[in-house]
């Protein structure tokens, strides 16, 4: 075989390699599929409402087995992004970034009932205040609350819960001084605490809290299937698709609403990752409205063409949104 014969298979076997053989450091993040859920909520012991629009979860695909042509043509589109494998990982196996995806869900679904529920009048949670598990180094309970204390008010407000914790400090403003009683090796006592800002920009105290004596019992059951759909950025809109099928007003007014979130145990929103990727699923499936956290809401205006972008903070300003907006 020449010399020139030896060249040309070469080049054609790396052509064909770019077609074909996964770049295994990156992967592209593309728009995933978009979920109906409020119409495969089930819930039994209450009655339930249609709307006449639909509620969707949206997502982000992810190809872990992009080739080197596919990671090309993503770089000119503006629907896709192309990242590092460590971006997603984190070091950890597929296997392992699954099984803590599934665990993230299952606490959304968890907070999405609480909050929905309790927005819909069945109750909130009862407990008799907030242990702490730990402080975080140079937070504002750092070398003032110790392990074992037990949260019973904040501010003057009694807690019985963790999210209560997270409630009150969540409206307060950052640098505002609030006054934790806690009960202490038998004892009460009382601290002052200066809400500090986490990384995300959250009004914070810096503490770890696990209830005690924690109790839930809406007498309402309740199941939200997602599929295959793992991570933690669909607690808000799981959260209004439960609330509008528990409540004979519309929250739709027959518009599709898509959105994603983080939903806290107190109705916080927090940010979640792939916006832009949401965005252009939502407006590939023609949704009028698009609720994003509002840590994220300037990415997803940019990223969308022909959509109305809602920028929230709390599933309650979503809420009202909804409610103020529908005809």
């Amino acid at each position: 075989m020449s010399r020139r014969v030896i060249v040309v298979v070469a080049a054609a076997a790396l052509v064909a390699g770019a077609f074909v053989v996964p770049v295994p450091i990156l992967y592209v993040l593309v728009p995933g599929p978009v979920k109906d859920i409020e119409r495969g909520i089930e819930v039994s012991g209450a009655r339930t409402y249609s709307s006449e629009g639909r509620l969707y979860m949206t997502t982000v695909g992810v190809d872990v087995n992009a080739t080197t042509a596919e990671i090309v043509a993503a770089a000119f589109d503006a629907t896709k992004v192309v990242v590092t494998s460590g971006q997603i990982t984190g070091g950890r196996s597929l296997d392992q970034v699954e099984r803590a995806q599934r665990t993230e869900m299952a606490a959304s679904k968890r907070h999405a009932r609480v909050v929905a529920l309790g927005a819909a009048g069945f109750g909130h949670p009862t407990g008799e205040g907030a242990r702490v598990l730990s402080t975080a180094d140079n937070s504002p309970a750092d070398g003032v609350l110790e392990a074992g204390d037990v949260i019973t008010s904040v501010d003057g407000r009694r807690v019985a819960t963790a999210c209560d914790v997270g409630r009150v400090v969540d409206e307060t403003d950052v640098g505002e001084r609030v006054d934790v009683t806690v009960r202490r090796a038998g004892g009460e006592r009382d601290v002052m605490l200066s809400v500090a800002r986490d990384r995300q920009g959250h009004a914070y105290l810096g503490v770890g809290l696990t209830s005690v004596a924690y109790r839930f019992d809406p007498e309402v059951e309740v199941r939200l299937p997602t599929g295959r759909v793992a991570g933690p950025s669909a607690g808000l809109m799981l959260a209004l698709a439960l609330y509008d099928r528990l409540t004979p007003s519309d929250l739709t007014s027959a518009r599709d609403i898509a959105g994603t979130g983080v939903l806290d145990c107190a109705g916080g929103v927090g940010r979640i990752g792939g916006v832009e990727q949401k965005v252009a699923a939502a407006e590939r499936r023609g949704a009028d409205v698009f609720l994003a956290p509002e840590e994220n809401a300037d990415a997803a205006r940019a990223a969308g063409t022909d959509i109305e972008v809602v920028g929230v903070a709390t599933f309650d300003e979503a809420l009202r949104y909804l409610e103020g907006s529908a005809a």
